[in-house]
């Protein structure tokens, strides 16, 4: 708490807030993690302080949330906004939000060992062939 004469930053009364919102499983996860999910119909959000919202889909990640405040606010407000825009209208969420789908990544190390693989099956039928 602060001093009598210490003003409290924005992004401690934005956090004590998001704090007081939470329910208590969400809580504990943003206070070990600096994040945590919300389950919802549509999805299982995880809602960070310092990247977008990623949104999963039958435990693999589908998309990213992108919800921009109008005035520059802490961080935590942007938390605040998204958990209590999806606890109570999780359709208007995906209406006011941006959503990105998410990128299918490739994994190189993959593609060289498949690579590998098939030149020693190239190799393996020449050898036999010839």
């Amino acid at each position: 708490m602060a001093d009598e004469g210490e003003a409290i930053t924005p992004e401690a009364k934005s956090r004590r807030l998001l704090c007081e919102i939470l329910p208590a499983q969400a809580l504990k996860e943003f206070l070990e993690k600096d994040h945590f999910h919300y389950y919802g119909k549509l999805g299982v959000y995880r809602i960070s302080r310092d990247s977008q919202t990623e949104i999963y889909r039958k435990g693999r990640l589908a998309a990213s949330g992108c919800l921009q405040l109008t005035i520059f606010a802490p961080s935590y407000d942007r938390m605040v906004a998204e958990y209590l825009l999806l606890s109570n209208d999780e359709q208007l969420y995906w209406t006011k939000a941006n959503i990105f789908p998410a990128r299918p990544t490739i994994d190189f190390r993959v593609l060289a060992v498949a690579a590998l693989d098939v030149t020693l099956l190239l190799k393996l039928v020449i050898d036999y062939v010839y």
